[in-house]
């Protein structure tokens, strides 16, 4: 058992100010009423009682207690439940080379990327997903899991600056979504979405794409850039230009789609340019829709039954009393302390 928000607690402070500012109000109230003259207020008001003012203020302060009790929430149960889930295993592969930076698409290919990225993690809630960031060579961000806070965390903070060796090694990101957590004999059917501007002349990555649909990969490719291309910024300290090859030109980084068309169909997957927006996250959804889907387990410790209900309840009561309790004397005590 426990409060949800006992942070609401504090606001319990306010009774005691309250009841020392009543105090203080009635002391004055009565050292008036003596300048007055009491037995002349007696006279002009008979009725009135002298104690159902604190009376109808101490209703008025449990009210409150039970109020900021129940803004408090008070919570029982914690029972722990097993959910049985089905879903897609799900790699996404982001590239982080420096060409990257180039901003033949705005604001840059990196940031184009990080947002595509983001909303494809939105759209696979249900599913469990992994994160591969890569360059020259790849590495496991991230495992699968349903953790979705923690990707679009780390998708978030993916950049061109992590200190990894550079290049743009797209079978690499391959191998390592098709080898993370399998074995030979659990080989499932998993998908892989690279986003990259597909900076590799390397012909290996096709035939990495091939082996991995063998093993039950099937590998979407997502085009990040054009076939103009553009300038590679640099920005360091001291130097802001572009990145030069070694006669000193200025290097034009391009996309290149021939080979990402060409790896997306040895790996079985489709291949979408991320100039078509969000129709690509519902393409690439119908698409995975086939995918054999696996079953895990998700533990939920959040199953707590709350009873703010009651204290407001009681809050009301004490309301609707002091309400309903006028400020004149009781008759019937009257004329008991008469008869006594």
């Amino acid at each position: 058992m426990h409060f949800e928000n006992p942070q609401y607690f504090y606001l319990l402070i306010l009774v005691p100010l309250l009841t020392i500012f009543f105090w203080v109000v009635m002391i004055r109230i009565n050292k008036q009423r003596e300048l007055f003259g009491a037995q002349l207020l007696a006279r002009l008001a008979p009725d009135l009682s002298p104690y159902k003012r604190p009376v109808k203020f101490g209703l008025s302060m449990l009210a409150v207690i039970f109020m900021i009790t129940a803004l408090a929430n008070f919570r029982m149960g914690n029972k722990t439940q097993t959910v049985k889930r089905e879903g897609v295993d799900v790699f996404i592969a982001l590239d982080v080379s420096k060409s990257m930076r180039a901003e033949d698409i705005k604001p840059n290919r990196m940031q184009r990327a990080r947002q595509f990225a983001t909303k494809l993690v939105n759209a696979l809630r249900g599913d469990r997903v992994g994160l591969i960031l890569f360059a020259g060579q790849a590495y496991l961000q991230m495992p699968l899991t349903i953790d979705y806070s923690a990707a679009l965390l780390f998708v978030r903070t993916a950049s061109p600056d992590l200190e990894i060796t550079q290049g743009t090694a797209i079978e690499e990101a391959i191998d390592l979504a098709m080898k993370s957590g399998q074995t030979d004999e659990n080989k499932k059917q998993r998908a892989l979405v690279v986003i990259t501007d597909g900076e590799n002349h390397e012909s290996v990555a096709v035939d990495m794409a091939k082996k991995a649909r063998a093993e039950g990969v099937s590998t979407f490719m997502v085009a990040v850039g054009t076939e103009k291309g553009a300038p590679i910024p640099l920005q360091m300290p001291g130097y802001s230009g572009f990145q030069q090859d070694k006669q000193g030109k200025i290097v034009q980084s391009k996309l290149n789609k021939g080979l990402l068309k060409q790896i997306a169909e040895a790996g079985g997957g489709q291949f979408y340019h991320i100039s078509e927006g969000d129709a690509i996250i519902t393409r690439m959804q119908r698409k995975m829709s086939k995918l054999q889907k696996e079953e895990f387990e998700q533990r939920n410790f959040d199953t707590f039954e709350t009873y703010f209900q009651y204290f407001v309840v009681f809050a009301l009561l004490f309301l609707i009393i002091e309400f309903a309790l006028s400020y004149r004397k009781n008759k019937w005590l009257e004329k008991q302390e008469i008869f006594d």
